[in-house]
């Protein structure tokens, strides 16, 4: 499908789900987003530099079990059908914005909720644009 195509999608779907209103709560965008952070996961940390989250995967486990795990976010939808608007308080501008991940430095193929992961997986969450 065309990139095009899946980023205005994508960004309807934000409209829809309520990311408009997100983006708004979630304008607390401070110096400290662009200091390095760290948060646990079970396994590994996950390190935060210049806005790009980054965390590696575990055997059986979904890359959004392994977000939520590894930074505040704030999300429309469950499961398969989650929509990441916004990590560590940096949320994406529904207008021309999203978070995106990849796996292995490639974009992902699925959402967050339906990509199990692997523990010889790397995992980064990084805003992209449309």
């Amino acid at each position: 499908m065309n990139k095009k195509i899946v980023a205005l999608v994508i960004g309807v779907l934000v409209l829809v789900g309520g990311g408009a209103g997100a983006y708004y709560l979630t304008q607390n965008n401070t110096a400290s987003n662009n200091q390095s952070q760290t948060a646990k996961t079970s396994e590994e940390k996950a390190t935060w530099i210049d806005n790009v989250l980054t965390y590696k995967g575990q055997d059986g486990k979904t890359a959004l079990e392994l977000l939520e795990q590894s930074a505040t976010i704030v999300k429309s939808g469950e499961g398969e059908m989650a929509y990441i608007t916004s990590i560590n308080n940096l949320a994406a501008n529904p207008s021309n914005e999203y978070w995106s991940f990849n796996v292995n430095g490639t974009p992902a193929s699925v959402g967050a909720g339906s990509y199990v992961t692997k523990s010889t997986d790397t995992i980064t969450w990084k805003i992209s644009t449309f």
